[in-house]
């Protein structure tokens, strides 16, 4: 809905009739307007409504579908004008139609639509025939529609004629009960020509979260004061700002979700009391969950409800234990807003971290070959289990080491993750001249650090006469070239460790980029660069560049050898220990 349209019903609310109203309870004359244009669904729109509702009809737990909003105005008793929802509303009485028409003689159609332009169209649709199809545009794609249904039953159930009836027999009480639509009644005093163009400017569409701000502020029988919808709407002003503001640090608390693609932010919040699952089909799920519970407890009570969710959820963000645990869930994909927060009713803080706690044990419960351990976790099979085991160790270390910061789950959700070879073992990927001669170039200094007593006095000669010459193919290739650096610059020259998990870091995709086929000296020597400048560097990844886990009687600042592995899975075992327990792993 757009902000205008929102305003207005703001300003005149009292005149307004919002609910999820069954096909079966609509009832009177549904003038269309010039304004409007006419009826115009395609096969294919028809088609895929037709299945919809046959998949929801068929199953044996049916669920209810909407057919979007429906906006009206009253012009007299049992006469109303449709400003929006014509064509969905049309298409519905055209397939009340054809079941009376050809299956069920015997039942009863409560509305009619009469169009201002072609004002035959109400008889055509009670008789919709070929003869008269060809009359003028509307009847064409009216009789058009009609023949989809049939088309439709034909490639659903064949020529068995029983098939056909028995589905029909099924779905016309489902269409009756089950089918509804957001009826969205106006007063008489708004002016339906320009409520149709401001609603039509770009398909606007009617969101959940203005749908629902519409029933919260329609005059309730349980407000005790004459001011109380006002101030309702100043309070989901100030929900609607928290949830925007502090760049986004809240939202991303919460989801992984792109902020952009809400509008009005407190949707989300709405979701999640509704229990909204992620894959879920029906667009009007939130609203027609709000608009049950307030029919059922009142405004007062529903509005109660939204302030306690929206201050627990701030508590939560509050507490530095909950909010890294939570957000750490969340951020993996291991659990929704609101599964966390169906999970967190009526329990005490102990027993909700206790619970935390073992989902997040659960999170890092990988399925594994017999006899392997998280040491074993490989690059190439197993990345996902790494990037989620890497991003805990990140939080987890945050509390526990009672570091200052908070990591940002602003930064990470909305950047794109990989994982980065703490030390490279080859140069793979550097094809151009200019990449390889790069690639040399900043290898020169940390070579010259490592060569003690003129080792690699000849090595360095002859990189530096090949950056000068600027060719890399200079006294040999590059390729035999880079294999003497990376050896000089490695502890050995085994590299079965290369691909696991203490060889791993977390950073993202465009700062791997940056590093991609560095030796360690020269990737720790730009992850400091990196970080000065401000860039976001996971707590642990910046650990590992900085040796702050290699006890210092073993440390040597230039390689990535076996002791620093070695400390480096010591590190996360220690951190992570009271997961590993609670489901039976060790590293």
């Amino acid at each position: 809905m757009s902000t205008i349209l929102s305003n207005k019903i703001q300003h005149n609310m009292n005149n307004v009739i919002l609910e999820a109203k069954p096909i079966g309870d609509i009832k009177g004359n549904f003038f269309v307007p010039k304004y409007q244009r006419g009826y115009r669904w395609t096969e294919s729109q028809v088609r895929t409504l037709m299945n919809d509702l046959w998949e929801n009809c068929k199953q044996e737990t049916q669920k209810e579908y909407c057919l979007q909003p429906v906006v009206v105005r009253k012009r007299g008793e049992g006469d109303y004008e449709l400003i929006d929802g014509q064509q969905r509303f049309t298409t519905t009485l055209i397939l009340l139609s054809y079941i009376k028409c050809n299956f069920l003689p015997w039942i009863q159609i409560n509305y009619t639509l009469e169009y201002e332009t072609r004002t035959a169209t109400t008889a055509f649709l009670n008789n919709i025939t070929d003869k008269r199809s060809q009359e003028n545009i509307d009847f064409f794609h009216i009789f058009n529609a009609n023949m989809c249904i049939a088309k439709w039953l034909d490639d659903s159930f064949g020529d068995d004629i029983n098939k056909k009836s028995s589905a029909l027999m099924r779905l016309f009480p489902y269409l009756l009960e089950k089918v509804k639509v957001i009826w969205y009644e106006v007063g008489d005093d708004e002016d339906p020509v320009a409520l149709f163009t401001r609603l039509n400017i770009g398909r606007i569409q009617l969101t959940n979260a203005e749908l629902v701000k519409a029933l919260l502020l329609i005059k309730s029988e349980d407000d005790n004061q004459k001011d109380t919808r006002q101030e309702r709407a100043i309070q989901w002003d100030n929900i609607e700002k928290e949830l925007s503001g502090d760049k986004n640090e809240l939202w991303y608390f919460l989801t992984t979700k792109d902020a952009s693609a809400y509008p009005t932010r407190i949707e989300l919040l709405f979701d999640m009391m509704a229990g909204k699952a992620p894959g879920e089909r029906e667009k009007h799920f939130t609203f027609f969950w709000f608009e049950k519970e307030i029919k059922e407890h009142g405004v007062t009570k529903i509005w109660e409800k939204i302030q306690q969710c929206f201050l627990q959820i701030k508590e939560w963000y509050t507490d530095n234990v909950l909010y890294h645990k939570i957000g750490y869930l969340i951020s993996s994909g291991s659990k929704t807003m609101a599964e966390i927060f169906q999970l967190a009713q009526g329990k005490r803080k102990s027993a909700f971290i206790s619970e935390l706690d073992e989902m997040i044990a659960e999170s890092i419960n990988f399925k594994m070959k017999e006899g392997e351990t998280y040491q074993d976790l490989d690059y190439r099979r197993h990345y996902d289990e790494i990037s989620r085991l890497l991003l805990l160790f990140n939080i987890e270390s945050i509390i526990k080491e009672n570091v200052y910061q908070r990591f940002p789950f602003s930064k990470y959700n909305t950047l794109e993750w990989s994982l980065e070879h703490i030390h490279a073992q080859n140069s793979q990927g550097l094809k151009t001249k200019e990449t390889q001669l790069l690639w040399i170039k900043k290898h020169i200094d940390s070579v010259k650090s490592v060569s003690e007593d003129g080792k690699y006095d000849d090595l360095i000669q002859k990189m530096e006469d090949v950056v000068k010459a600027g060719n890399a193919n200079v006294r040999g290739s590059f390729d035999d070239l880079a294999n003497k650096i990376i050896n000089a610059l490695s502890e050995d020259t085994n590299y079965a460790y290369i691909d696991t998990l203490s060889n791993m870091a977390l950073l993202s995709k465009d700062d791997n980029s940056a590093l991609n086929n560095e030796t360690f000296d020269v990737k720790r020597n730009m992850i400091v660069d990196m970080d000065r400048r401000g860039a976001f560097i996971p707590y642990c990844t910046k650990m590992v560049f900085l040796k702050y886990y290699t006890p210092s009687g073993e440390n040597q600042i230039h390689f990535w050898g076996q002791k620093d592995r070695e400390a480096y899975i010591k590190a996360m075992e220690n951190i992570l220990n009271p997961y590993l327990a609670l489901i039976n792993k060790t590293f």
